[in-house]
């Protein structure tokens, strides 16, 4: 895999899930009008970066927010199926209370070790990893070059945070990206969370996801 240094990993703006509480993973709903602003204010920062290619996962509100993106900054978008969110199995659709209730014990599973922890039906962040290692090996120019930016969701990009720095996973774990944040992968594989002035975050049930 070529150095990946100076990658941005972008989040999409809120959805209807998103501001209901409800779990996506590989499901999918649109964007709020809060999303929408979010990917405009998200792009207009991105232009300003001098973004020149964007890789987005092929969920509908990845690849809304990085069309938004690619307009402002003339960016071509190349989509690939790695990028898109863990699964979250039978627990897609669903809020919490609502897994907890189908799946009785399920959260309390989960907080004993979110990293490995399959959602019932789903995936957990290894599977993501080893999908992610595979994508790279096969194509290790993916994320290589300059004004290099990811589109895609936030366990993914947790996941791909460890595969591109190596970084502990529970720093990966901590804290829940929104759309007005950006983390910067820097050349000695060290990272940096970037605050972009916008519209309030999506919601996020952290500390599970």
């Amino acid at each position: 895999m070529r150095t990946t240094s100076g990658v941005l990993l972008l989040r999409h703006g809120e959805t209807e899930w998103n501001a209901l509480g409800r779990l996506q993973g590989r499901d999918d709903s649109p964007l709020t009008p809060l999303g929408r602003e979010q990917a405009a204010t998200l792009a207009a920062w991105a232009a300003r970066r001098g973004l020149r290619r964007l890789v987005a996962s092929p969920l509908g509100r990845a690849q809304a927010t990085a069309a938004a993106i690619a307009e402002a900054c003339g960016a071509t978008i190349a989509t690939r199926e790695a990028l898109a969110e863990m699964s979250f199995g039978d627990c897609a659709g669903l809020t919490l209370e609502q897994c907890e209730q189908r799946f009785p014990g399920v959260l309390a599973e989960r907080a004993r070790n979110r990293w490995a922890h399959r959602w019932p039906g789903g995936e957990c962040y290894d599977d993501a990893i080893a999908r992610l290692h595979a994508w790279l090996e096969a194509e290790p120019e993916a994320l290589a070059g300059e004004g290099v930016a990811v589109v895609a969701h936030q366990a993914l990009n947790r996941a791909l945070l460890t595969v591109l720095t190596g970084c502990p996973r529970e720093a990966a774990l901590e804290g829940a990206q929104s759309a007005a944040q950006a983390i910067e992968i820097l050349p000695d594989r060290s990272w940096r969370v970037l605050e972009i002035a916008g519209p309030a975050p999506a919601t996020h049930p952290d500390g599970v996801i």
